[in-house]
């Protein structure tokens, strides 16, 4: 609860937009625009058509609201606003999942490179990522 009270001061301070998966869970009363891209699966046999597409979408979302940098958790989906972020000269800061504790996700093996601040929340996985801020227990 004190992590999303955390994050609405920031919400409040900053203008700021969100891009996240279509599901079944909702997103309520964060931000003051909200994106909603279809969720992508790298087994299916349509991923790599989605994922360019993805790619077209990131780069029309990141054009029209002109962000000084962009904040993910990951999720495969995060990568092209990440690839395209940093076409556009934006910063990009990036955390991997609290549930990665000693093996990297794939989306942030991808996006460690480009990541300008690259956060993780467990000791162990710093040593997979040696560029890597130890923020603890983030969300």
């Amino acid at each position: 609860m004190e992590e999303i009270s955390r994050l609405k001061k920031l919400e409040q301070q900053y203008d700021c937009f969100l891009v996240t998966e279509k599901s079944e869970f909702e997103v309520k009363n964060f931000c003051r625009q909200q994106y909603f891209v279809p969720q992508i699966n790298r087994r299916e046999w349509r991923f790599p058509f989605k994922f360019v597409a993805l790619f077209f979408r990131a780069w029309r979302l990141l054009k029209k609201e002109n962000p000084d940098f962009v904040v993910t958790t990951g999720a495969l989906v995060a990568y092209p606003f990440c690839v395209v972020a940093k076409l556009k000269r934006k910063k990009v800061i990036y955390i991997e999942s609290f549930a990665r504790v000693h093996e990297p996700s794939l989306t942030g093996k991808l996006v460690y490179r480009l990541a300008d601040l690259f956060i993780v929340q467990w000791e162990d996985i710093q040593k997979r990522y040696p560029k890597s801020v130890l923020g603890g227990g983030i969300f």
